[in-house]
């Protein structure tokens, strides 16, 4: 008979603990919660095993006071250290993340606004009637990759160059521009890859051209490649490059704007990497219209 009390105690009191350890973890787990540094206190005051609590902040939002101030005090609440090691890396995750999602300062939201955080890209800025707006330039993409200059090559036994241009479709840019020196932004996803590891993604509007595009009846092209006998030679031809200045303005943001007055055409940033023979080059394209006087 004592023998049976005992297990039903035992059960009971089993049953008690994963009671208060279900709402523990239920509070836990709201998927509108964020684990803050009380809540943490809270889960240990509990009773809750060092590993859940690890495992719960490893896998849940989180926003940590880590100063040296709240170090301490966490310390003095006997909070264990394999619990604060998961706040403080969980604290500098957070911290990369939030820098990596967007350049720019994250404490500022409106779109139009140069500094605050935008998604990766090249962005229009303008200032209309004294509001700043600011227009993402969207891609175009080549879909065929043209090609000419073969009978005179065939005729000079190679020594005139064949030629190759990346051709859009369309004989305008949709974004139309009312400036001859307007100004960019680029937001790089990448902020750099250093010197001692390589990238295959831009992380620099060096890595970009501006380019004039020649205007056909209903296509723009320009010329991306050209070979001859002698060799073959990559990158666009220098009477299509315009120069632009940029400036770096905070990690992964530029503001870029070419150096002299565009004239009326059609233009596009250019980077040729993964641009192969078949098509594929990208060109952030865009054209310069002035305003008629009179």
């Amino acid at each position: 008979m004592k023998t049976i009390v005992a297990r039903s105690v035992a059960i009971a009191l089993l049953l008690g603990l994963s009671g208060n350890f279900a709402i523990l973890l239920g509070q836990a787990v709201s998927s509108n919660e964020v684990l803050t540094n009380d809540r943490v206190m809270t889960l240990v005051k509990g009773g809750l095993p060092t590993s859940v609590i690890v495992n719960k902040i490893r896998t849940s939002k989180t926003h940590f006071d880590t100063t040296t101030e709240e170090l301490l005090h966490l310390q003095q609440a006997r909070v264990p250290a394999e619990i604060i090691n998961a706040m403080v890396e969980a604290s500098s995750v957070n911290s990369t993340v939030t820098s990596s999602l967007g350049a720019g300062d994250v404490s500022k939201t409106d779109p139009n606004d140069p500094t605050a955080t935008h998604d990766a890209g090249i962005y229009l800025y303008q200032v209309v009637d004294g509001s700043r707006k600011m227009i993402q330039l969207e891609p175009s993409v080549s879909k065929q990759m043209k090609s000419g200059g073969f009978f005179q090559s065939a005729m000079t036994y190679g020594i005139a160059k064949v030629k190759f241009k990346a051709a859009l479709a369309g004989k305008s840019a949709v974004l139309q521009i009312d400036q001859p020196r307007p100004t960019f932004y680029f937001y790089f996803e990448v902020k750099g890859s250093g010197l001692s590891t390589s990238s295959y993604y831009a992380t620099s509007p060096n890595e970009f051209v501006l380019v004039k595009l020649d205007t056909k009846d209903n296509s723009r092209e320009v010329t991306v490649s050209q070979a001859n006998v002698f060799g073959a030679q990559s990158g666009t031809m220098d009477k299509a490059v315009r120069e632009f200045a940029y400036e770096k303005i905070a990690p992964g943001v530029y503001k870029v704007t070419p150096k002299v007055d565009l004239s009326e055409g059609e233009y596009g940033f250019y980077n040729g990497g993964g641009a192969g023979p078949s098509g594929g080059a990208k060109i952030f394209d865009f054209g310069i219209r002035l305003p008629r006087l009179g």
